[in-house]
């Protein structure tokens, strides 16, 4: 799994177009480092053949109920037997968010480094560089070429390396499109009602990892229209939710003990 280093900087948040992304405002950021591409299925197969979906202290506690709950399915992702989009090089799809945590949780235990999923602010300030409030990772426009939304009718994902011209300033790929990321951000109780909404603050809640309702998710998806894969589109589903539009990556976390 490679790794974008991602400096200390403000980051842009919001869009005043946005209803559920207004007001903008400025916001600083620590250093970390982020996926270079979303988890692939070749990686999540990792995790299976760990097994990981046995194993309880990768899972929250509401995560490992919600997993107990499937018992007598197969202790598989969602549209993980549909060849179309489980090739090793596809974002892997069909994961909710609280199989997304458990996979951050597991991977932690495979180095001295702890890993989780990025915060909506951190992901935007990947997605759209330091001070800068462009609409998508290229630019103020959406171009076709860039990225895989419901406008280049593939009728599916594509590979996590497909679209070098849609890559962010920071060297960072698939953030517009193919899939759409689960966040560690909280939305609220349900999908209907936005409950932490902006200005961002990190210390208010939002980002506790205990609890379900709804979790933010960004970047738009092989069929969704392209507004939905700008920079600071939010959208959102119940964390026991899976979709063959949903995936997500990870973030490497800062040591407490590094400079």
């Amino acid at each position: 799994m490679e790794f974008v280093e991602i400096p200390s900087g403000v980051l842009w948040m919001g869009d005043k177009r946005l209803r559920d992304a207004a007001p903008p405002h400025q916001l600083e950021l620590r250093a970390f480092a982020i996926g270079k591409y979303p988890v692939t299925n070749a990686e999540y197969a990792e995790f299976i053949s760990a097994r990981g979906y046995e194993n309880e202290t990768y899972w929250t506690a509401l995560g490992w109920k919600w997993m107990r709950g499937r018992i007598g399915q197969t202790a598989l992702p969602g549209f993980w037997n549909e060849p179309r989009l489980n090739r090793a090089r596809y974002p892997v799809v069909g994961v909710s968010w609280h199989e997304a945590v458990a996979f951050c949780n597991w991977l932690s235990t495979q180095s001295d480094a702890r890993y989780c999923l990025p915060s909506e602010a951190e992901w935007e300030y990947a997605a759209r560089g330091p001070n800068n409030a462009r609409d998508f990772p290229w630019g103020e426009k959406f171009e076709r070429g860039r990225a895989n939304t419901a406008e280049a009718e593939f009728g599916g994902t594509t590979p996590v390396t497909h679209f070098p011209a849609g890559v962010s300033p920071f060297g960072v790929w698939d953030l517009a499109g193919n899939v759409f990321e689960w966040t560690l951000s909280k939305w609220g109780n349900n999908w209907q009602t936005l409950e932490f909404a902006y200005p961002y603050r990190a210390d208010d809640g939002r980002e506790e990892i205990e609890g379900g309702g709804a979790r933010v998710m960004r970047g738009g998806a092989w069929f969704n229209p392209y507004h939905e894969a700008s920079c600071a589109y939010r959208s959102r589903y119940l964390a026991g939710s899976r979709g063959s539009n949903i995936g997500f990556r990870v973030v490497k976390q800062r040591l407490e003990t590094e400079d």
